[in-house]
């Protein structure tokens, strides 16, 4: 996982590279990973990030074909499996339905502590595309990573705890995307500690991929913060 800092442009355009996250803390340091695996390289930024706020914008793809525009909070508040699963089930064939399944997986994969190796076995075996590598359909492995291990260092130190709210996050889809096969950009504010943090961000693009009658995740992408943080939907709910 090749890592590279950033300095912030806006409140949202946090870039990840291909797959798994970006951390925005105040001072303008971001870790972006690009996909599973390896290990952090980040370095530090001095400038200061800027607090404006993206306005929404058009979604990039059929606009969800009359379904409900998401919520973000697709299969309930709870960051466990069954919610993820819960979600793939409830979600149309739309590009609408793409995104929530996409962001229900991203709040069930971005937490500290860690959810039980079960659950992630049942989010690899049954979220994960069956045309998806090895290493997405691993999802404890990424639990077990250097990676993650320093992200979460200071949390583990103090007996922290953090998950992701999509209440004030942000979804695109991109322009490229077809009925099958969704490429959805996110972006969703931390919970630190049970409160909601006002300068950590975190973002995230993910393919999904139509396959079974459900929407399933194949791999990350490239985030593209300028357009997300340009023409980002907010959530109509979000949890």
């Amino acid at each position: 996982m090749r890592m590279y800092t950033k300095a912030g442009r806006s409140r949202w355009p946090y870039v990840i590279g291909a797959a798994v996250v970006v951390v925005a803390v105040a001072g303008g340091i971001v870790y972006s990973s690009a996909q599973p695996g390896g290990e952090p390289t980040a370095t530090a930024s001095s400038e200061p990030s800027a607090s404006a706020t993206a306005t929404p914008g058009s979604s990039g793809a059929g606009d969800g074909d009359g379904d409900v525009a998401p919520t973000g909070c697709l299969g309930g508040q709870d960051r466990t499996a069954d919610m993820v699963l819960a979600a793939q089930k409830s979600a149309k064939h739309t590009s609408f339905g793409a995104v929530e399944v996409a962001t229900s997986f991203y709040r069930f994969l971005w937490q500290y502590p860690n959810p039980p190796v079960s659950e992630s076995a049942v989010i690899g075996k049954d979220i994960i595309a069956s045309t998806a590598n090895d290493a997405w359909k691993d999802i404890e492995a990424q639990y077990e990573s250097a990676t993650w291990n320093q992200l979460v260092s200071e949390y583990k130190a103090r007996g922290g705890t953090f998950h992701m709210s999509s209440t004030n996050g942000l979804w695109r889809v991109a322009e490229d995307s077809t009925a099958d096969r969704v490429t959805v950009d996110l972006a969703a504010q931390y919970v630190i500690d049970g409160a909601l943090s006002p300068s950590k961000v975190a973002g995230i693009g993910l393919v999904m991929v139509w396959q079974e009658n459900a929407w399933h995740v194949e791999s990350g992408t490239e985030l593209d913060q300028d357009k997300l943080a340009a023409g980002g939907t907010r959530y109509t709910g979000g949890c």
